[in-house]
């Protein structure tokens, strides 16, 4: 398999060149073109099987606001397929060797391959009571992963103590350990528009986006004109 991330990092889109019976899972409604010998089939589970566990894990992702369903890309013959997220911004393709797990916010997933297991976890009270954070997704195993964002893609190395304000949050190694704050008391919670924050502690990646999608959802929602009945 191949990656190539194009258009970054305000529109990105990537490229999946596969080999013959390479295949490649997304979420739902991530596919913009594909050679005619990929065929698709949809399923609850990421890899390794499906069942009882494979339907527990797909009722998760829905209450994490993902797609219950999984798309499986798979070539009959070397070929390619363009994925893209729904939100404008970037793409990044992170490597994982098996020796250390990821955690990617939940709006941030956008393909696997096969070899990374995928699996929901709770973030959190306080992310609950803040609309952020809520639930985090979980890959491990060795293969390749690509992750979106709203805005740019970087990465800061932590080792020690690091705060980064949950809307921000791409993904993060679990090496790294994580509590959800406020960033001051309720007053500057309240007044200064910063919310809730994650403090890491650890040594470890973190990645993040430039932009806030829950902010600019609040900044654009005001200035829609109201529904009529």
């Amino acid at each position: 398999m191949n990656i190539d991330i194009q258009n970054r990092p305000s529109y990105a889109i990537a490229e999946v060149n596969l080999a013959q019976g390479e295949s490649v899972m997304s979420e739902g409604g991530a596919m913009v073109s594909m050679t005619s010998n990929v065929t698709v089939s949809t399923s609850t589970f990421s890899t390794g099987g499906g069942g009882l566990g494979g339907l527990l894990k797909a009722a998760k992702r829905l209450l994490a606001g993902e797609n219950f369903f999984l798309n499986k890309f798979t070539a009959g013959g070397e070929g390619h397929i363009t994925l893209a997220p729904v939100l404008v911004g970037d793409i990044e393709h992170i490597t994982l060797d098996g020796t250390k797990n990821l955690i990617v916010q939940s709006s941030s997933y956008l393909a696997n391959s096969e070899g990374l297991e995928m699996d929901t976890q709770f973030g959190g009270m306080k992310g609950f009571f803040s609309g952020e954070g809520l639930f985090w997704i979980k890959f491990s195993g060795s293969g390749d992963l690509l992750v979106n964002s709203f805005g740019g893609i970087f990465q800061v190395e932590v080792d020690g103590t690091y705060i980064v304000d949950t809307g921000h949050i791409v993904a993060f190694e679990d090496t790294l350990n994580y509590k959800v704050k406020k960033v001051g008391g309720w007053k500057a919670t309240i007044l200064s528009g910063e919310g809730l924050v994650c403090e890491f502690e650890g040594k470890g990646k973190v990645w993040m986006q430039t932009h806030n999608a829950p902010e600019f959802g609040k900044f654009v929602g005001v200035k829609l004109p109201p529904r009529k009945q």
